[in-house]
């Protein structure tokens, strides 16, 4: 990642790549931490994600974690990606995790 380059950019690409492969199986897909407070110019700048499918799905959620990778390679920046089903979100919103994700996070789906 160039000095210019914000991670805000590596985590629209992935948020477009994830729609485009797995849109019909995602319904969240919240950027939260560093890339979203502005404080991605670090040497170990970092994209956070919160990604909610639909339902469970380990095949699926490992070919996320991989594009992930890919994208964050492509970027400079390192993705933390927290794939969880919906009925798992919805059953544990007043968790500080999924709370703050949701709160302070940016929605790309």
């Amino acid at each position: 990642m160039s000095d210019d380059a914000p991670a805000g950019d590596a985590a629209a690409t992935f948020a477009a790549r994830a729609q485009d492969d797995h849109g019909e199986a995602i319904r969240d897909l919240v950027v939260f931490g560093d890339a979203v407070r502005g404080d991605d110019r670090g040497v170990h700048a970092s994209v956070e994600v919160l990604l909610v499918l639909e339902e469970a799905d380990p095949e699926r959620e490992r070919r996320l974690e991989a594009l992930a990778e890919t994208v964050g390679a492509e970027h400079g920046v390192v993705f933390e990606v927290h794939v969880l089903p919906a009925e798992r979100v919805e059953a544990n919103s007043d968790h500080p995790f999924i709370r703050t994700a949701l709160e302070e996070g940016r929605s790309y789906v």
